[in-house]
């Protein structure tokens, strides 16, 4: 039959199903049906880009919100801590010793001078005797060695069988205060043993229930194991000489820190005074950083801008303006009326830092007040950031199922239309095939 040959031809694929294309030889319908999905995505597009525009907008005002963020961030640095009592280091000499603020507070302005006498040291014992191979025992009974540091003993049990490398791993595990490694003196192998804290206090003493020490040479039997003495650190400062366990000095001046490097004869001259600076750099990287969500506002709300007429970015940068009224009243802002920027005016500042200080903290302070939780609700769950953000996600949800549900429409209707058009198709071959057939059943003289 020939709707059957018809059958074995290739079939070509629609709206995701396989169907005959023209199978009556009278239409081709699959571009009909392409025009016909063509023509409905139209409405796809449109719905499309408006989500991209949203997209757009989502981005754009995430960018906002990370120029708010690092505003924050300069203005809790500005709050944090004092930074109108920082004070500043002037050194004479790093390489011999480094002078540090650890507390602002306690620190007094005014100068010092000191010497570096000597240097903190281990406690160090070096074997003078050894074993020509690591894997050769040292001990011949087992015993238990002790260690002292102070008035803590430790107790090493170690074995007739163990090597000079056992001995250095049971140090080593022992505890957090002593440490042990092997050195060669290029015919023996030798156990050093050491404090890992520098300082009189860490000062190593040994004893022995078996013959460990004896066959090492090493401990009090044995001055000349003793390489290097545990000593404190001393400096001399205000004529008098102070003592450090370590090389660093944290109680000698309050509020400072002295870490010594290197013994010298010559003095370590240092100055400490009140470092302006600080609060003053403090106060332009607050304000560039204003300045910064201006210039962003300015282009992302313009007529081209991705967020034009989003009027709540304005209302955000005003609010911060007022909020920074304290400082205005003070005379320390200046405004640039062409681009909206606001900068520091240094010699106002300068005046206020030297004369009336305290009026400067005051400044601050009112400033933080009202500034502090409003940044803080902006970024809220409930306020503007995150509620935007949740608007923009919605908006962009809904795109999506619009989207979702036209194409899963039009597939529906492309079906359908497929089915109709497959009947049509199979209805204009049997009419074709029976037409062939009378003609064929007629005279020849009837065809004509």
């Amino acid at each position: 039959m020939r709707l059957r040959a018809c059958s074995s031809k290739k079939r070509r694929k629609m709206a995701g199903e396989i169907y005959l294309s023209n199978l009556s030889g009278q239409f081709d319908y699959q571009q009909i049906l392409q025009k016909f999905q063509q023509l409905k995505f139209q409405q796809v597009s449109v719905l499309q880009n408006q989500e991209e525009t949203v997209k757009k907008q989502k981005s754009a005002f995430k960018s906002f919100a990370d120029l708010l963020d690092a505003f924050k961030k300069d203005f809790e640095a500005l709050t944090s801590d004092n930074i109108f009592d920082k004070k500043s280091i002037q050194n004479s000499n790093e390489d011999v010793a480094s002078v540090s603020i650890n507390d602002e507070s306690k620190v007094v302005p005014g100068s010092l001078d000191f010497t570096v006498k000597q240097l903190a040291k281990k406690d160090v014992w070096l074997s003078q005797s050894g074993v020509a191979n690591r894997t050769d025992t040292v001990a011949s009974d087992d015993g238990t060695l002790t260690i002292s540091i102070g008035s803590e003993n430790i107790d090493i049990a170690y074995r007739a069988t163990d090597t000079i490398d056992d001995i250095a791993d049971k140090i080593n595990q022992a505890g957090d205060k002593l440490t042990a490694s092997i050195f060669f003196d290029g015919t023996n192998y030798r156990l050093i043993v050491s404090s890992k804290e520098t300082g009189t206090d860490s000062a190593l003493t040994f004893s022995d229930s078996g013959d460990l020490l004896e066959a090492l040479q090493l401990g009090g039997s044995y001055a000349d194991s003793h390489v290097q003495q545990a000593q404190n650190a001393q400096i001399e400062i205000y004529g008098q000489t102070v003592d450090s366990q370590t090389n660093t000095f944290s109680d000698v001046l309050d509020g400072i820190d002295i870490t010594i490097k290197q013994i010298s004869s010559e003095p370590v001259q240092v100055a400490i005074g009140e470092d302006k600076d600080a609060a003053k750099e403090a106060i332009e990287k607050l304000f560039s950083a204003y300045n910064s969500l201006v210039d962003y506002i300015k282009d992302s709300t313009g007529e081209n801008g991705d967020l034009s007429g989003e009027y709540s970015l304005q209302s955000v940068r005003a609010a911060i303006f007022s909020k920074l009224t304290p400082f205005m009243e003070r005379g320390l802002i200046a405004v640039d009326h062409t681009n909206g920027h606001i900068s520091l005016r240094s010699d106002r500042f300068d005046t206020l830092y030297s004369d009336n200080k305290q009026e400067l903290k005051n400044a601050l302070e009112e400033v933080k007040s009202s500034l502090e939780p409003y940044l803080d609700f902006l970024f809220d769950p409930q306020g503007l950031i995150k509620q935007k953000e949740k608007a923009y996600n919605r908006k962009i949800e809904r795109f999506e199922d619009r989207i979702e549900n036209i194409v899963k429409r039009i597939d529906l209707e492309t079906e359908n239309l497929k089915r109709q058009f497959i009947h049509l198709d199979s209805m204009m071959a049997r009419m074709n095939d029976i037409k062939l057939r009378v003609a064929a059943l007629l005279p020849k003289e009837k065809q004509q």
